[in-house]
């Protein structure tokens, strides 16, 4: 094998496991925005039984990491210009295309799934009796939810014993948000109209797309890397024993 041609073919490698490493670093960045940013944190909540937006989080924080590795036995197996690295990298890169194209799939179900998700989350973590009812700490994750989206009660407002008495109940129609009048028990008030569950899983559905189209992305770039891997491979030096 010619000099240059051994060059030519250690460049393309390491200009692939750069943009390899910088695809598996921001897979991982963005995977541990989604666990961390403050909020999806102030809506995903263990109270509310919405922690399974963040199983499409963790894949996507071990999948990053997972290829930042694999670049080094790619870099490793251009400068010892062996096969048997570079075939192992060919593999681990089909293993990782496999894994990535499992999350977007899986991504796309959870998105087209969210609301029926998010319907049965507050389902289980309300079964039954009123908000008020519950502990401190699930009063206080409804709470959050109902001042970040402007909203009453999880599946149904009447989930409150009494929504007049509830603070992030009361709307005001003047600001131009969807109100109804409500009376009971002869207390009338002015609250908003929906329940938390329908704006609740539109702002999951639309995290959700980070989650379907980074790993796609890094995908189609493992795909490249895997036809170019099997295409250079044959330029390289024999197996040293």
């Amino acid at each position: 094998m010619a000099e240059g041609s051994r060059a030519n073919v250690k460049t393309q490698l390491f200009v692939f496991n750069v943009v390899l490493w910088l695809a598996g670093g921001i897979l991982f960045a963005v995977g541990l925005w989604l666990l961390y940013d403050p909020e999806i944190t102030k809506v995903v909540s263990a109270e509310l039984k919405l922690t399974w937006f963040y199983h499409a989080c963790y894949a996507m924080v071990v999948a990053g990491a997972v290829t930042l590795i694999v670049g080094c036995v790619g870099c490793y197996g251009a400068m010892k210009e062996r096969k048997s690295l570079l075939m192992l990298f060919a593999v681990l890169l089909f293993i990782l295309f496999v894994l990535n194209m499992a999350a977007f799939i899986v991504g796309i179900m959870y998105r087209n799934k969210a609301y029926l998700y998010t319907y049965d989350s507050f389902a289980d973590a309300l079964p039954r009796g009123y908000i008020e009812e519950q502990d401190y700490e699930f009063k206080e994750a409804v709470k959050k939810i109902e001042s970040k989206f402007s909203c009453c009660g999880l599946r149904d407002l009447n989930q409150h014993g009494v929504p007049c008495l509830q603070d992030t109940c009361l709307c005001d129609p003047n600001v131009g948000v969807d109100c109804k009048d409500y009376s009971v028990f002869g207390s009338s008030c002015t609250v908003y109209a929906e329940p938390c569950l329908y704006k609740v899983s539109s702002f999951l559905r639309q995290k959700m797309i980070a989650v379907i189209v980074m790993p796609l992305i890094v995908a189609l770039i493992q795909l490249c890397g895997i036809c170019f891997v099997w295409r250079t491979q044959r330029n390289v030096g024999e197996d040293v024993a």
